[in-house]
């Protein structure tokens, strides 16, 4: 696919989107939809951000996708009050609980977006009132990339540690089948058909072209804007916002070294992604012992936060925290870059795998959320003064089910402990000596453990108690799909660290989607939404996606108004 207007920039367009994730480019097709101009500008070049690094997961209640069609506004909002609390903000909630189902349909209907429910994803809380267990969670379907022609290559790849084979995006589907190759007819042929298809496109290629997770959802989105006459341009930054008066006009930007206008009549809506990589904001913001190595995109330096201060726009941080959080390991690449791995649902919560901080004991429930995980690890190292946490298994574990970078089958296994990636022991005492935690702790904290493991109930952590610590498991694991002992040598451990995957603070918005000034007073023409904004979900993380999901909707919520807007005027 080429675009005629590659390369130009326009000297006036009705919406002017600044960012090129999936809350951008869902603004931008919005605007498209409802009959604007439209033109993305990009700083990077490639598009889609943290959502083309992502699970792509979309939290969005009440929607037509919902198989079972048991989901309702009412049962949404009591679930997130229960589960966001007193910072709730009941506009921004009803907004977005509002416009969610219609933003889905229309995305789906009009735009050729094609997404779907999670057969079973619950809620992240499951036991608070209004949680459900499957309906509420979206994602993209596999996306086949090559409709996007030259430029496919503008798609942001994802991250290495997430591909087979050098360039082989696989979703869980995928992977299931894989690992019963050698064990189902059905899956051996759906994986040979699979691999012939990433074997043709790496002749032409230097990764696959079939899209999962967030690179799915980020080139549908990015397919369809330019199928409906959207503009992106990369490589183009924004140095300020134009006003005339108290409204926002448009920006001023820089394309290969020359200064340009761009007026927009309709509004500018900022989707430059957060502030997770702006190193004053991030110590301002954040815990310490908080590494400045982040799972975010790179672009994600607070340009957004920057232009609307500059106009007005005010930061609002009151949350019970600026960020949501995950634990992570860090691995050192051959590149001599820095993979940030999240652990978010493939190792921490299968039975066998217990973490313990630096005297050796367990300090968390491991297959609680991942937010709620790293708000332990921050707990560990503030009154340990930094000492660090492991992850540890043995090596029926990582053949099961991997560990980190490593994979399933212990693929990988042989150059993370080369690296350093990985601590390898051959009894526990000796692995706790390599750790630097007692031994007698921590061989009484693996007896412990296998005490539960035959009784399927933690009495320490609650470790699979609920229906998503569960989900996390091993279904045909007995008598508690996320407890098992730690079984025989030889033990392997990884160090883990919180870290950040998003922000949570961000510019003051309305239920509009506008952003707010002094006294709460929203700042005519300017737009704001996925990171750039507060999160709706005030530093709680009730459900996957809840970043997407609310990014998404506030982004098609800017585009609307705007374009109510220009037909008022």
């Amino acid at each position: 696919m080429k675009s005629p207007f590659k390369g130009q920039l326009p000297e006036q367009v009705d919406l002017l989107v600044i960012g090129s994730g999936a809350a951008g480019m869902t603004a931008a097709l919005t605007g498209v939809l409802e009959g604007l101009s439209t033109l993305v500008i990009e700083k990077r070049d490639v598009v889609g951000g943290t959502s083309a690094v992502s699970a792509g997961s979309m939290w969005l209640p009440n929607t037509h996708l919902n198989p079972d069609n048991d989901d309702s506004f009412d049962k949404a909002l009591t679930y997130l009050r229960a589960s966001v609390g007193s910072k709730l903000d009941e506009n921004l909630a009803r907004a977005f609980l509002s416009s969610a189902p219609e933003m889905t349909k229309r995305l789906v209907q009009e735009a050729g977006i094609k997404l779907r429910a999670y057969p079973y994803h619950p809620d992240y809380l499951a036991t608070l009132e209004g949680a459900t267990l499957a309906g509420r969670v979206l994602e993209a379907e596999p996306f086949q990339a090559a409709v996007l022609g030259d430029r496919f290559a503008e798609v942001a790849p994802p991250l290495p540690e997430f591909m087979l084979l050098g360039g082989m995006m696989v979703d869980r589907k995928d992977i299931a089948h894989l690992l019963n190759a050698h064990r189902k007819p059905s899956s051996f042929f759906y994986c040979s058909r699979l691999l012939a298809r990433y074997g043709y496109d790496r002749l032409r290629n230097q990764r696959g072209r079939r899209l999962v997770m967030g690179n799915a959802l980020v080139g549908r989105l990015f397919h369809a804007l330019l199928k409906h006459g959207g503009r992106v341009e990369l490589r183009v930054s924004t140095s300020g916002l134009m006003t005339d008066g108290d409204r926002v006009v448009g920006a001023e930007v820089m394309q290969s070294g020359r200064k340009l206008s761009i007026t927009a009549h309709a509004g500018v809506v900022l989707a430059t992604g957060g502030l997770s990589h702006n190193a004053k904001l991030r110590e301002l913001l954040s815990p310490p012992h908080l590494s400045h190595e982040s799972a975010v995109a790179p672009g994600a330096t607070g340009d957004g936060l920057a232009l609307a201060q500059h106009c007005g726009g005010r930061l609002s941080s009151d949350h019970e925290s600026a960020n949501f959080w995950a634990p992570v390991s860090y691995r050192r690449r051959s590149n001599g870059s820095t993979a940030v791995f999240p652990h978010f649902v493939l190792d921490r919560g299968k039975p066998g795998a217990l973490a313990v901080g630096p005297d050796g004991k367990r300090f968390v429930n491991e297959a609680t959320t991942y937010h709620l995980f790293g708000e332990a690890l921050f707990e560990v190292k503030s009154r340990t003064n930094g000492g660090a946490c492991y992850l540890i298994c043995n090596h029926d574990f990582i053949l099961n089910y991997g560990l980190g970078s490593i994979r399933p089958k212990g693929i990988g296994l042989k150059t993370a402990l080369q690296d350093g990636y990985v601590f390898s022991a051959q009894d526990l005492p000796e692995l706790a000596k390599k750790l630097g935690v007692p031994v007698a702790s921590l061989i009484a904290t693996v007896n412990r453990y296998t005490g539960f493991s035959e009784t399927g109930v933690d009495s320490d952590f609650g470790k699979g108690s609920d229906a998503y610590q569960r989900n996390l498991g091993d279904p045909l694991h007995k008598p508690n799909p996320c407890i098992a002992p730690l079984g025989p040598a030889p033990y392997y451990a990884i160090e883990i660290h919180p870290g950040d995957i998003g922000a949570s603070a961000g510019l003051a918005s309305d239920q509009h989607a506008r952003v707010l000034g002094d006294q709460d007073k929203p700042i005519p023409g300017l737009y704001a939404c996925g990171a750039d904004v507060a999160s709706l979900m005030a530093g709680r993380y009730p459900g996957p996606g809840i970043t997407l999901g609310p990014g998404m909707t506030f982004g098609y919520i800017a585009a609307c108004h705007a374009a109510a807007s220009v037909t008022s005027s």
